[in-house]
């Protein structure tokens, strides 16, 4: 037999897919339960075996092509962002039902009405207090007595949601997010690549071929904003003049408030830290400066809002920047749940399969431009690899997502890696890297990226069934069963005016004296999987814990005591 010679970079690709084989193999044996492995399973899976295929076949058989493009223009950014704009705003609707899957995502909306009223948070009537972990079962902001709801996150997602409302439609922030986004990553390949034309526009490839972010801006989820903000932060910072720094500056503030503050001073963290390099002292001062101020102020912000309200809180994550450290971040390192590197490996593992088949081996071929700190490189890969390690120590467990959500603000950074790996590839064998370029460019397109958009609508279809059928029903409420199937407790939401019926709440939360209180209210009725199934409605399988169904003896006594009442019906 012929002695196959394999270069540098095809040796590479064989080690990318035993890496991928023996990681994802063993988490496929390993039978996991619970969400991460769920998604892995059922999504990720095919695309990692599809992958290592593609890699071994490519490696030991090489496809050549002649790929020597113009550079891309504003035009053709522009056509491209708009196409996509346009996919994934006519996405949100035709492919996830307009409908918010995750808590995260259902606070953000929840947050949005409470701004559209003109409010920061909701007074709540003290007849609904003592209800309120009922009404909102999780991610509700620590007020004491419950006077307010309004969720943990912060404003900044939610307030873009609001303006969009204001001006057209919720549904499109985050399909003009990722037009902006675009646009921005367009211009910064351009700038840094240069004549490599083809770096440019394998950047632009990594993300628009990307079902991540292709997916996420189809839903309220705040990662779309993050991405956006933080390559517009980057183009901002490279430009380099005074008036681009002040606007990054103020970027940067705001992107702290999307959502988490953690997640940009990881990105712009490395970047600031360049200005010492080249002794910059003032501008790195100021960049410290505002980014200080801007980490207490977002801290302290939950107690802003409370006191804006006449509520001045002693304790709880609406007390202060001091109880929001102990009450919200210490926990984080305290509190950590078993299983960090396993989570991280499906993380990992889930990003790879959710991003363009050609993704992880150009990131890879870029790491001597890492090393030797060329061009942006280096801050590039520093602000993923940061982002990385502290989510391994505060929070390894992503819960829902279409990929993996926490790094999501670091994908212009991997797409502008993925450019400096097809450039020095090039440099080496332009028509080797090509062809994979081209090869792998095609599977995404034509089989991973429709797969992994049919996966995300297969899942969301019957939590968006069940969701309908409890809305429809003629009655002032309806209990849900939280505590025999955690699908469920997702079900429960609500507006923060309680403008809607019926009004859902969670068992879970729920004594039989509260139960007799809404059954002197009006009429109640009780949803569990029996209830539904006799709908035709079939509740998705418990995938947060290990799969199995449980009939909860609490909720079978809540549904019986109403029934001795005569207060109780079955579901329409």
């Amino acid at each position: 037999m012929r002695n196959v010679h394999l270069s540098a970079e095809r040796s590479l690709l064989l080690k990318i897919a035993l890496a991928l084989g023996i990681f994802g193999g063993a988490l496929l044996v390993a039978r996991h339960p619970g969400l991460s492995a769920h998604y892995f399973r059922t999504q990720g899976s095919p695309v990692i075996a599809l992958l290592c295929l593609a890699l071994v076949a490519l490696a030991l058989r090489p496809v050549r092509y002649r790929f020597d493009p113009a550079p891309p223009t504003a035009l053709h950014a522009g056509a491209i962002a708009l196409v996509i704009g346009l996919a994934t705003w006519l996405g949100t609707r035709w492919l996830m039902f307009d409908y918010q899957v995750a808590r995260d995502t259902q606070m953000a909306v929840f947050d949005a009405q409470i701004f559209e009223s003109g409010k920061l948070a909701q007074p709540l009537d003290p007849f609904w207090r003592p209800f309120a972990r009922a009404l909102i079962p999780d991610f509700l902001l620590d007020i004491p007595g419950n006077a307010l709801l309004v969720s943990t996150y912060l404003p900044g997602n939610a307030l873009l949601r609001t303006l969009f409302a204001r001006i057209a439609e919720p549904q499109l922030t985050n399909p003009v997010l990722l037009v902006v986004a675009v646009v921005a990553l367009w211009d910064i390949a351009r700038r840094t690549f240069g004549p490599s034309a083809g770096a440019a526009w394998v950047a632009l490839a990594t993300l628009v071929l990307s079902a991540q972010v292709l997916v996420a801006a189809m839903t309220p989820y705040a990662m779309t904003a993050h991405l956006a903000f933080d390559v517009v932060w980057l183009w901002l910072f490279l430009r380099n003049r005074p008036w681009a720094h002040a606007l990054a500056m103020a970027v940067g503030l705001y992107a702290m408030g999307l959502h988490q503050v953690v997640f940009h001073p990881l990105f712009a963290g490395p970047f600031i830290l360049t200005l010492l390099a080249g002794r910059r002292w003032a501008l790195f001062g100021a960049y410290a400066l505002v980014y200080g101020a801007g980490v207490l102020f977002w801290f302290a912000y939950p107690s802003l809002i409370a006191s804006m309200v006449d509520v001045v809180p002693q304790t709880g994550s609406a007390a202060g920047v001091a109880p929001f450290v102990e009450g919200r971040i210490l926990p984080l390192f305290t509190d950590r749940a078993a299983g960090g590197l396993g989570y991280m490996a499906y993380n990992l593992l889930r990003l790879s399969a959710w991003m363009p088949l050609f993704m992880v081996p150009f990131v890879a071929l870029a790491w001597p431009d890492v090393r030797q700190n060329r061009g942006i490189a280096l801050p590039l890969f520093a602000g993923f690899a940061l982002t990385l390690a502290a989510m391994f120590v505060l929070l390894p467990y992503q819960g829902h997502g279409w990929g993996y959500r926490y790094v999501h603000g670091l994908i212009g950074n991997l797409a502008l890696l993925s450019g400096y790996g097809f450039a020095r590839w090039q440099e080496k064998d332009a028509g080797e890297a090509a062809g994979f370029l081209v090869v792998t460019a095609a599977l995404t397109a034509l089989v991973s990226l429709p797969w992994l958009a049919w996966s995300a609508h297969a899942f969301v279809a019957p939590h968006e069934r069940v969701y309908r059928a409890l809305a429809r029903q003629e009655a002032h409420f309806v209990i849900v069963d939280t505590d025999s199937n955690r699908a469920l407790i997702d079900q429960v939401r609500n507006r923060a005016d309680l403008t809607n019926r019926p009004i859902l709440l969670s068992s879970k939360a729920l004594s039989e004296d509260q139960v007799s209180t809404l059954c002197r209210l009006g009429s109640v009725r009780f949803a569990d999987a029996p209830a539904l199934a006799r709908l035709g409605i079939t509740v998705p399988a418990d995938v947060q814990g290990d799969g199995r169904e449980r009939r909860s003896p609490r909720f079978a006594a809540l549904v019986e005591y109403a029934r001795r009442t005569g207060c109780s019906r079955t579901l329409d």
